[in-house]
């Protein structure tokens, strides 16, 4: 079986445990159909057992990955922040097929920079957990207020923390799953880049911050946050094309 083969074929797997763990905390079908980007049917055949764990051994350690997976999901859900997303699943099913193919997951490599991997997870987990504090107290902060505009913000921010949380917790899975970073990074192709390239140039041509009139002090502050993030966006794919071309050069 192909690697990617061996990955969709472990999405149902994800999506079964996913889904028996939203049940078991409370969570309806149809909300969890939304939340996995399922039919309720689906639900209703991953609960029952039907679906996703027939025919298909477990990784061993496999909690490993869908467990935090789980959380998060049920930390956005509750948040009112959306469900799982396609990129999520893909990379918890190619985690779980290199699990399977030789157990990549051996802990922290046994080398002269342990101390420092160790370090850097610390400080990773500490990062972790304030994000989310600080994700619950803005929602908080969002429910207590009564202007609109203020509650969006307020919202945005949070949602910025919660995705700051993913990202983190994504880098800890990378250093407790993989010995070799660069080894596996296979960046985009050129081509691909330059579209994207294209359309962050296309968005950043416009400010909407200079161009949008409009006397709401809380609105300016969310035109110039799209603006920013136009801007953060085309840096990194900038840097994203510059990788890609030292790996095609080596």
């Amino acid at each position: 079986m192909s690697e990617t083969r061996s990955e969709e074929y472990l999405i149902p797997f994800i999506r079964a445990m996913l889904a028996q763990r939203l049940s078991r905390e409370g969570f309806r079908a149809r909300v969890i159909a939304n939340a996995l980007n399922v039919t309720q049917p689906a639900v209703t055949q991953y609960l029952k057992g039907r679906r996703g764990t027939r025919g298909s051994a477990a990784p061993a350690h496999a909690e490993n990955i869908i467990n935090p997976l789980a959380d998060k999901l049920l930390k956005r859900m509750r948040s009112g922040l959306g469900g799982l997303e396609t990129a999520e699943l893909l990379e918890a099913a190619h985690q779980l097929a290199s699990l399977s193919k030789g157990g990549e997951r051996a802990g922290p490599p046994k080398t002269k920079e342990s101390a420092k991997v160790k370090a850097s997870l610390g400080v990773l987990r500490e990062r972790l957990q304030l994000e989310f504090k600080v994700a619950e107290r803005y929602l908080e902060l969002a429910n207590r207020t009564r202007d609109d505009y203020t509650k969006l913000l307020l919202r945005l921010i949070a949602s910025d923390s919660i995705r700051h949380g993913d990202i983190v917790e994504q880098v800890i899975s990378w250093f407790e799953v993989e010995r070799e970073f660069g080894e596996r990074f296979q960046p985009p192709g050129l081509e691909l880049l330059k579209q994207m390239l294209s359309m962050e140039d296309t968005a950043a041509e416009v400010s909407l911050k200079r161009t949008v009139d409009t006397a709401h002090p809380v609105a300016k502050l969310l035109l110039e946050w799209i603006d920013a993030d136009e801007e953060k966006h085309e840096r990194i794919v900038k840097q994203i094309m510059r990788m890609a071309s030292r790996k095609t050069s080596l």
